[in-house]
């Protein structure tokens, strides 16, 4: 059954996944305009148009795709749609009967750091899952390079450019890991280098980009900017959830404590082997190593995980444990100036 429900907080790859699936049901060329009879948008359609939709039947015009977003139907939200047991049925019904051109996308499209998920215990949810196929669209985190890497490889070659992995990494730390922030980076990386295809560490520099500063945090803890430090997470604290802070820096000085413990008898391309690291990204980390001692980074991380446990406990709000991480962090490093 051409039945389908996609949800989560991607909505760069839900919506290439939506396009894929609608060029093909259309037989869309690029270039050819789609028929509004062909592919029909609904957002959370109350009960009767919903069943329409379900039992519309293709006509001469060839196969019918209908986009429904339908996050009130599957979602616990103020404003749920709200279906008795027979109304629930009269769905499950139609969707049984969906007709094999008539293609049927459901989407909850969910806010980046929202914890909200379709409820699979829902006889809804179950019926969609034994008719048709559900999948899930998850953003990548701060702390995910290895993950985004491979992604944007394939999104660096659809758009007909070149780089290698050191400069795409780049790409990531400063534009960050939003799929659609990267897509849009490339689109301007491509007409400023045009006619040539090969992108540079020299224009990556050039991009900018907010996303950024969550990669600036570990640097200046590294430095000792600590009153930078906390401005830059004060920032990203009113727009993000305090665990993707966490998360990322974890595991980035998770990553600077193994690099600093290997540096003593390994190169950076034994290290990067070893951690599954870019040794790109491997050298740029031996070179902010130089100044802190292995002393101080198990200190670092000692004080994250203190911060993690009195933030998730409720002991402190998250802007105060990060700055009792950071203070603890300042005393001990002055005391071992003194030492």
């Amino acid at each position: 059954m051409p039945v389908y429900l996609f949800w989560g907080d991607e909505d760069f790859t839900l919506e290439n996944e939506i396009k894929t699936i609608k060029n093909e049901a259309l037989k869309i060329s690029e270039g050819n305009e789609i028929s509004p009879l062909n592919y029909r948008c609904l957002d959370n359609p109350d009960f009767k148009t919903l069943i329409d939709a379900l039992c519309t039947q293709p006509m001469m015009f060839g196969d019918v795709v209908y986009k429904i977003r339908a996050d009130k139907y599957f979602l616990e939200t103020t404003k749920k749609v709200k279906l008795d047991d027979k109304q629930t049925d009269e769905v499950i019904k139609a969707l049984n009967l969906v007709s094999e051109r008539v293609h049927i996308i459901l989407t909850c499209p969910i806010d980046k750091g929202d914890r909200k998920k379709p409820d699979s215990r829902k006889k809804l949810y179950k019926a969609v899952q034994k008719t048709g196929s559900i999948k899930e669209f998850t953003a990548f985190k701060a702390y995910e390079e290895y993950k985004i890497l491979p992604v944007l490889k394939q999104m660096v070659q659809k758009a007909g450019l070149k780089a290698d992995s050191n400069t795409l990494t780049m790409v990531i730390r400063q534009i960050g890991p939003s799929l659609r922030d990267l897509n849009t980076a490339l689109d301007k990386i491509k007409l400023i280098i045009h006619p040539d295809n090969v992108i540079t560490a020299d224009v990556v520099e050039k991009l900018g980009g907010e996303s950024q500063n969550i990669f600036l945090i570990s640097d200046l803890i590294l430095e000792r900017k600590f009153n930078k430090a906390l401005f830059e997470i004060s920032n990203i604290l009113n727009k993000s959830h305090y665990l993707e802070i966490l998360a990322f820096l974890q595991s980035s000085f998770s990553k600077l404590l193994i690099t600093k413990v290997y540096s003593k008898n390994m190169s950076s391309f034994d290290i990067a082997r070893k951690t599954g690291q870019n040794e790109y990204i491997v050298k740029k980390s031996l070179e902010k190593l130089r100044s802190i001692s292995l002393e101080e980074l198990i200190q670092i991380k000692q004080n994250l995980t203190q911060a993690e446990y009195e933030i998730k406990s409720g002991i402190k709000e998250p802007l105060l444990a990060f700055e009792c991480a950071l203070l603890q962090k300042e005393t001990y490093s002055t005391e071992v100036q003194v030492l």
